[in-house]
């Protein structure tokens, strides 16, 4: 389902966070020529922890660090159910993706590229 986004974009990388932002509901990161929202659950991980998540107290104010880092890598979150990405940061971390809407739970855009919408319920939509 993500595999072709995840070649496409592979081109494109490493692509640098100009902006990130978080209001309870909705997280965007973007940069030059590219966008990522969602409005699905996420965390941030390392490899042997979990940093932060959505709903913790201080996501608001801990999402703004990763601001100027650049996400090095993108994959799939689940190899069993491939629809969500997950982006590693050039930090180390990742910022996984878990989608809660069977709908358009998030979108990633690249310049020239065109916009890539999963519809987790009908995965064949999202092949196209």
């Amino acid at each position: 389902m993500i595999e072709k986004m995840i070649v496409v974009s592979q081109r494109y990388l490493p692509l640098t966070i100009k902006e990130v932002n978080w209001d309870g509901t909705l997280i965007q990161l973007n940069g030059p020529a590219w966008a990522f929202t969602s409005l699905s659950a996420w965390r941030i991980s390392s490899a042997d922890r979990v940093i932060f998540g959505c709903w913790d107290d201080r996501s608001y104010e801990q999402i703004g660090a990763y601001t100027n880092l650049e996400i090095i890598q993108i994959a799939c979150q689940s190899d069993s159910l491939k629809i969500d990405p997950v982006f590693t940061f050039s930090n180390g971390h990742k910022i996984e993706i878990f989608s809660t809407d069977t709908f358009e739970p998030w979108t990633f855009g690249l310049d020239g590229e065109g916009v890539f919408i999963p519809t987790p319920s009908d995965p064949e939509l999202f092949m196209e």
